[in-house]
């Protein structure tokens, strides 16, 4: 589930509604991304507490704005679950997304990785010691002109996205099934060509 706020959208919190999660067992992944940073952790309407994985980063060219992500493992769920990040800035430009592992299980390992425009959008790499479900996120950093692509190689399927024009924090979302132990990463290609954020985290079955 993602949702956003444009620039300028006056609202003192972003919320991803309307999500039906199993009643207990999953984990949650929480990924935001914003125009001015904060390390201000999700909360949801079911009372689960979101841990910070790694630390919030910011973008190389945007350095008031940049992104976090946060993880809640054996998470309770209900049929219109909710979860909502503050906004520091009530007009500020706001992504959310939240990925639901059923069945549950622990993060394994995460890494990030910012890459400048030219390079090769690779993410670092997570390593598992059993299947795992790997889920990626790409953060772009061009400007508000064009629409955007962004796509993943490896075997990883989008699972949503914002890549409109104007002047919001672009995402896409993609995930894994990984049958054994390993390392891996993933190689995003996006046009215009631009540099990103790259989360990969790796969620395993205790």
């Amino acid at each position: 589930m993602l949702d956003f706020n444009r620039d300028g959208v006056s609202s003192s919190s972003l919320s991803t509604s309307g999500m039906s999660t199993r009643t207990t067992g999953s984990t949650l992944l929480a990924c935001v991304g914003r125009g001015l940073l904060s390390a201000i952790a999700p909360t949801d309407n079911v009372g689960n507490a979101f841990v910070q994985l790694d630390v919030a980063h910011t973008y190389t060219l945007w350095p008031n704005s940049g992104t976090a992500l946060y993880a809640c493992e054996q998470a309770r769920g209900m049929g219109g679950h909710a979860v909502t990040v503050v906004k520091p800035k009530v007009t500020d430009e706001t992504t959310l997304s939240v990925v639901e592992i059923t069945g549950g299980g622990f993060v394994r390992d995460v890494q990030w990785r910012e890459v400048l425009s030219g390079q090769p959008l690779t993410s670092a790499s997570v390593t598992t010691t059993g299947p795992a479900l790997l889920v990626a996120w790409w953060w772009g950093d061009a400007g508000v002109d064009l629409d955007k692509t962004a796509v993943p190689d490896s075997g990883f399927t989008v699972v949503d996205s914002v890549l409109a024009s104007g002047a919001l924090v672009q995402c896409a979302v993609a995930v894994r099934q990984v049958s054994v132990a390993g390392t891996y990463n993933v190689t995003w290609a996006s046009m215009p060509q631009q540099g990103a954020q790259l989360w990969l985290a790796a969620v395993q079955a205790a």
